[in-house]
């Protein structure tokens, strides 16, 4: 009897535990979340790309227990693919989409306010803060920028010697900038002071600079609705401006049809004192025309006229956001997703890594990055230390003061079908006041901005 009682205590207890087991499995089944990550589109061109990804994936799924990752590929290369997969659940859990995007994301409830998971980051004081703003909306943060670009100038410093010009300071004006045109440029030599571009998209991209300078704007959102607004008097003093750069001051190249590539072979081979630059313009200037490097110099964009005036220049790039329609517990996974890695000690030993190519192709590494932290931040100071080491391949440029009042003069790209406005409705109007010295700027953007607001605005829902 007593073997017998043993036994079934024992059985009770071994079916005891296996209840209590089999209670536990859903329990730990529940914990696992899937995280839909963006991969890009399996094509020759993005395989390298798309395996530095899965890479990453099996570095994150090991560093945190519980989340798997499934890769979807997409780019958010059009909102219309993006509004599809969003209303069928199928799209990415965390996505980059341009700077453009806020009010249309969050104003639809489909990304989420980020500020919460900032205030406990530990890399959130690295931040410039100006540099969330085109993804602020009520007053909320809804995206973590990662790349991108504010346009300025670039200039030829020994040009400006020459000439006797004073380099640019961070309060200069327009004024400032025409004195410094007029004087740089030389006729007879085919020496131009400014080189816009004109061509195409890029004509309205660099109008839509000066619009800004000048204290206006393409697009505000009003009542419920977008409204076109660069008829504004401030849009009109912007296109006369550029209008007088060319048939007053004469201080545009003789040539002066010419888009991105083009300013740029200008500016490299002394044909032109300055041009505007986002990112990559001074690498075909220095590797493609052989210019000295240590001639270039940068400033922030100038000081347009009267009260409204201000130093502004476009920015555009990409933000890290986390789609609304996820569940609480896939959207703090994608937010560990969205940090890992991210400015990380990898990422500037890639940097240094790279400098030995750069020596054995006899070229320099000549981009200039817009890094949304402040200059003082551990991934900066990083990568700025190896900069110095390779200061022979790797180029920068910019002061601390420059580096940090760059991104306050940043102007978000119009929000609504930004290209086909610089493409369609700008650039005509920058084509026509540079070829024909009675073209009226006024009419021609009266004309532009009322097509705009019919054909575009008026559908956005």
């Amino acid at each position: 009897m007593e073997v017998f009682g043993k036994t079934r205590r024992f059985v009770m207890a071994v079916s005891l535990i296996v209840v209590l087991m089999a209670s536990l499995v859903p329990v730990m089944a529940a914990k696992q979340v899937t995280l839909k990550v963006v991969i890009g589109p399996d094509t020759e061109d993005n395989r390298a790309q798309n395996q530095v990804t899965l890479e990453r994936i099996k570095r994150f799924e090991a560093a945190n227990p519980g989340i798997v990752c499934k890769p979807v590929p997409f780019t958010y290369t059009t909102r219309q693919d993006f509004f599809i997969k969003q209303a069928s659940r199928t799209a990415p859990d965390m996505l980059d989409v341009w700077a453009t995007e806020c009010e249309l994301l969050a104003g639809r409830k489909w990304i989420i306010p980020l500020d919460e998971y900032i205030k406990t980051w530990e890399k959130a004081d690295w931040i410039n803060p100006s540099a969330y703003d085109p993804f602020r909306y009520n007053g909320k943060i809804y995206g973590i920028p990662f790349s991108g670009y504010v346009k300025h100038i670039i200039f030829n410093k020994q040009m400006f010697r020459e000439n006797g010009v004073p380099e640019p300071t961070l309060d200069w004006t327009w004024d400032d900038f025409l004195n410094a045109a007029v004087k740089c440029t030389d006729r007879e030599k085919g020496i131009a002071g400014f080189a816009p571009m004109t061509r195409g998209g890029e004509g309205g991209w660099t109008l839509t600079d000066l619009i800004y300078q000048a204290g206006g704007e393409c697009e505000v959102y009003e009542n419920g609705k977008w409204k076109a607004v660069f008829d504004s008097p401030e849009a009109v003093t912007a296109l006369q401006f550029l209008k007088d750069l060319k048939w007053k001051y004469d201080v545009l190249p003789a040539d002066w049809n010419a888009g991105w590539t083009d300013v740029y072979n200008i500016f490299g081979s002394e044909k032109a004192a300055m041009v505007y630059d986002a990112d990559w313009g001074r690498n075909v200037a220095i590797n493609g025309q052989g210019m000295d490097p240590k001639d270039i110099g940068v400033a922030i964009m100038p000081k347009g006229p009267g009260p409204k005036g201000r130093q502004m220049g476009v920015q555009g790039g990409n933000f890290y956001v986390i789609n609304a329609l996820s569940s609480p517990e896939v959207q703090a996974a994608a937010w560990k997703w969205l940090t890992f890695e991210l400015w990380d000690e990898a990422d500037i030993q890639a940097l240094a890594n790279s400098a030995a190519d750069y020596r054995a192709q006899k070229q320099y590494r000549a981009q200039f990055e817009y890094i949304p932290l402040k200059p003082d931040s551990p991934y900066v100071e990083g990568r700025a230390k190896v900069f110095r080491d390779n200061a022979d391949v790797l180029l920068s440029w910019g002061s601390d003061e420059f580096l940090l009042k760059l991104p306050q003069t940043a102007h978000i790209e119009p929000p609504i079908e930004a290209q086909v406005l610089y493409a369609q409705f700008l650039a005509p109007a920058v084509q026509a006041v540079l070829s024909d010295q009675k073209a009226d700027p006024a009419r021609l953007l009266n004309d532009a901005n009322a097509r705009f607001q019919r054909e575009y605005l008026d559908n956005v829902e």
